[in-house]
């Protein structure tokens, strides 16, 4: 055992890939991979991280008792096409990183050879159908490792062109087994002709760090909040639909004048964002935090007196798979307005734990703010019941138990076969 590799236990460890993952304690990118992969360690499993590096990361390192193994795919300095907004949007965004895309399936590859080969590697645990599965199924080929794929939506909804179909399912026909995070990414991946099992298991939420009694009032001071304060989480990308929620705000502002919009998150659409808020006089309302760290957010949403996510489909299809905002705002006792886009509707449950509306409907979604932010005893009804929700399905041990199972069961398939 060299001094680098990780503790393996006797049926070895499982090789999480992802194409973003904390880069520090706190860094948002990929947060809930890091939650997973923590909870796994913590309940006996032993787990490897491999993630693309960024400029002035460490290629190795241990993040929270978690080993990380991260592989530069480009010029360190020129590395651009992972984190940020997500790769997709970074790639509408600057289409020149199409040409970083080859050097990061072929860089991921061979760090995953290398670590199968150095390190006792028994299953691979690729997040997202492409690119890591696509890295994964091609490993398959040549090692006896299961790979165990989850599907987290986006890779599933986006790219639907003839050769990413084909991409797609080559992955799957490699694929052992799935995991898909709500019932809709479920549904789309079987109409997909996906043959292995697929597990519905969710990603969770942190129910020690989100909780109502994370209150902040001097947030609110500093933020110049004296009346209502809305709240959107989320990357600046279409499919979070931001615009309707900025559209939906003039309506809401002349019932409450003294309503403020924050938004917490950065992405491509920043500026065209600023611009329509300017545009429609409504730029002293909103407060654009851009990104904060995790250890944050809890005071965010406990301070909030409602949360919106207007989640869509975007332009090439991709949607919200679940949406891990609604979970951490169900968790902080938040009331919480959604659509009906994607796997939403496995967090919300309309007039039970929020208020949903059609995606893209800017008017009915000021309807369900104005109606929420007066009317007291609802919002208290609906936040009471999202929390009941969440811990009952969603917290993060449950979550580690479910892929404990697909882990277990993976593993006494892969015997039968050899």
């Amino acid at each position: 055992m060299t001094e680098n590799s990780i503790d393996s236990s006797p049926t070895g460890a499982i090789l999480l890939l992802t194409s973003c993952y904390p880069k520090w304690p706190g860094e948002p990118s990929g947060i809930f991979l890091h939650h997973l992969a923590k909870e796994l360690i913590a309940s006996g499993w032993r787990v490897l991280v491999l993630a693309p590096n960024f400029p002035g990361g460490r290629k190795r390192e241990e993040l929270e008792g978690v080993s990380v193994c991260r592989f530069n795919y480009f010029i360190p300095r020129l590395q651009r096409l992972c984190y940020g907004s997500g790769i997709l949007p970074n790639l509408r965004k600057s289409p020149w990183l199409w040409g970083q895309v080859p050097f990061l399936l072929a860089a991921m590859f061979c760090c995953a050879v290398w670590l199968v080969r150095r390190e006792k590697i028994w299953a691979m645990n690729a997040h997202w159908i492409l690119p890591q599965g696509l890295v994964a199924a091609f490993l398959r080929v040549f090692c006896r490792s299961p790979l165990v794929l989850s599907v987290h939506g986006g890779d599933l909804f986006a790219f639907r062109g003839a050769a990413s179909l084909l991409l797609k399912r080559l992955v799957l026909k490699q694929a052992d087994c799935c995991t898909a995070n709500s019932r809709y990414t479920r549904q789309v991946l079987q109409e997909l002709g996906c043959e292995a099992p697929v597990s519905l298991v969710p990603m969770g939420v942190d129910l020690e760090d989100f909780r109502p009694d994370r209150f902040d009032a001097k947030l609110r001071t500093r933020l110049a909040i004296r009346g209502q304060m809305i709240l959107f989480v989320g990357r600046l990308v279409e499919k979070k639909g931001a615009r309707h929620l900025l559209e939906a705000m003039p309506e809401v502002l002349r019932r409450f004048p003294q309503a403020v919009l924050v938004v917490v998150g950065d992405g491509a659409l920043r500026e065209s964002l600023q611009l329509l808020a300017r545009s429609m006089a409504i730029m002293d309302s909103v407060r654009f935090m851009g990104t904060i760290s995790h250890s944050e957010l809890p005071q965010f949403y406990a301070t909030t007196d409602l949360f919106v996510g207007p989640s869509v489909v975007d332009a090439d299809g991709d949607t919200e798979g679940l949406g891990v905002v609604f979970l951490e705002a169900a968790a902080s006792e938040v009331p919480i307005i959604g659509t009906t886009a994607g796997g939403i509707p496995d967090i919300l449950i309309h007039e039970v734990t929020g208020l949903m509306v059609p995606p893209g409907d800017s008017h009915r979604l000021a309807q369900a703010m104005t109606r929420l932010l007066q009317d007291a005893d609802l919002r208290r009804r609906l936040a009471f019941q999202a929390r009941a929700h969440v811990v009952k399905r969603f917290s993060w041990e449950n979550v580690a138990v479910e892929f404990g199972r697909v882990f277990e069961s993976t593993r006494c398939q892969s015997e039968r076969l050899e």
